[in-house]
């Protein structure tokens, strides 16, 4: 990302992975060795209050911003180091570990942002510390008698992987299930009653046919109702996983006769 795209992104807003907009750019951090965008920040949280710092190694340019290989609450979870205009070494590098990017060290302490990375997975780095260019023999030979031992010590980042995919569906099954249900019919019910022979009733000859419709109920079965609502979601499990390293650690072996006057040391 060249200097006049990051003029642009002064006023342009960081997006994750998804599209999710995280948050606006705060500052913009150079390299003070090769003057090159190293970093930016992003303020979130409420107000903007908040500004975690964000690589750019990754970073693709968009129109509204930039767009970087992370979530938004991965993003907003990164350390938070005052945004004071200097970086410091030790800060530098947690922000290194915590995006699993290799840090490659710094000789003298850089005011911005430094170093140069690479993505990998989770690996164990070695640091040494306190190194001296010069022989073994050339200090033992000079005024002071002395030399620089060094250290490798165990620094473990871990980094975040795609561990599976989970797939929400629906299906169908049968079951068989018994209910009395009650219903309601009709029947016929003939009653008879005396008439008087003189009526118009009992005038009438011939044959007669009257028709009678009755009705029963019967069960409705097979009706769909909304027996319940599935939802699928994440949540994050913490846990310990133990790592194991062959470190070295210099010495000091003397040879020949040394004597001195000094208790102690012989």
């Amino acid at each position: 990302m060249d200097r006049n795209a990051l003029d642009q992104l002064q006023n342009g807003d960081v997006f994750s992975t998804d599209g999710e907009k995280i948050g606006s750019v705060g500052q913009v951090y150079l390299d003070d060795v090769t003057n090159e965008p190293t970093f930016v920040t992003v303020k979130t949280g409420l107000f903007g209050a908040k500004e975690t710092f964000v690589p750019l190694q990754q970073a693709q340019t968009t129109t509204d911003g930039i767009t970087v290989p992370f979530t938004k609450d991965f993003v907003k979870d990164a350390p938070n180091v005052d945004a004071d205009g200097s970086l410091t070494p030790e800060e530098e590098q947690r922000i290194y570990e915590y995006y699993s990017l290799e840090y490659s060290g710094a000789e003298t302490d850089r005011h911005a942002a430094a170093g140069t990375v690479t993505t990998g997975t989770d690996r164990v780095e070695t640091e040494r510390r306190d190194v001296v260019d010069t022989d073994r023999r050339a200090a033992v030979d000079n005024d002071d008698d002395s030399m620089v031992l060094r250290d490798e010590h165990l620094q473990v980042g871990t980094e975040r992987k795609a561990s599976g995919r989970v797939r929400l569906r629906k299906q169908s099954y049968t079951t068989t299930e018994t209910v009395e249900v009650p219903v309601t019919r009709e029947e016929v019910v003939v009653e008879r009653e005396s008439i008087d022979p003189n009526s118009a009733e009992a005038r009438v000859d011939g044959d007669n046919e009257v028709s009678v419709t009755t009705y029963e109920e019967v069960p409705v079965v097979n009706k769909t109702v909304e027996a319940e609502k599935v939802s699928l979601g994440k949540r994050h499990v913490q846990d310990t996983e133990t790592v194991t390293e062959e470190l070295t650690h210099e010495d000091v072996q003397i040879d020949g006769d040394v004597r001195n006057d000094r208790d102690g040391l012989r």
